[in-house]
């Protein structure tokens, strides 16, 4: 290895390092923009995950969310069946009763007997919503824009320091 080569590979970790992190917060300011934070499940599943170069100068960098989250983002949504009852009811109860304000099949302001019961009835209206309200799906898109408008950003910065630092090594072999 030349002794150039270590400090192309510092300058691809930092570099890498600091795109990962700024993706993140870019990425979680996208989430928030566009309102995907009602149980912050989305949010809080961000993660990213960093490869020092090889001797190549390979290196790579990855983000994980929640599956969901993706989903999301997509713009061709068809639902021809509802969801699965169980997931809705699982996503109501984990929200909490207290967010909806209206249990079908009773009065405004009236809950039924049991916690389960409200539930049920809840997950069934969201599930049937959904079915029914299948042209007026609106994704709301959040990475695909925001991530890969950022790796330009990333480009330039390692050609920028690439550059300087070829420079430096080429100007320290000149002998006059």
């Amino acid at each position: 290895m030349s002794d150039y080569s270590a400090d192309f590979q510092r300058i691809l970790d930092e570099e890498l390092g600091n795109y990962a992190a700024r993706a993140l917060a870019e990425l979680a300011a996208a989430i928030q923009k566009k309102g995907l934070v009602f149980t912050e499940e989305l949010l809080q599943s961000l993660r990213s995950e960093v490869v020092a170069a090889s001797a190549r100068h390979v290196a790579s960098m990855g983000i994980a969310f929640a599956e969901y989250g993706r989903i999301r983002d997509m713009k061709g949504l068809n639902r021809k069946r509802a969801p699965p009852i169980e997931e809705m009811e699982a996503y109501v109860a984990k929200v909490g009763l207290d967010k909806f304000n209206y249990v079908p099949g009773y009065r405004y302001g009236q809950f039924p007997l049991t916690k389960a019961v409200a539930i049920n009835r809840i997950a069934w209206g969201l599930a049937r919503a959904k079915v029914r309200d299948n042209s007026a799906v609106r994704p709301k898109a959040w990475f695909a824009k925001t991530f890969y408008s950022s790796i330009n950003r990333l480009i330039d910065g390692v050609t920028t320091r690439y550059a300087a630092q070829t420079g430096q090594h080429i100007a320290a072999r000149i002998r006059l």
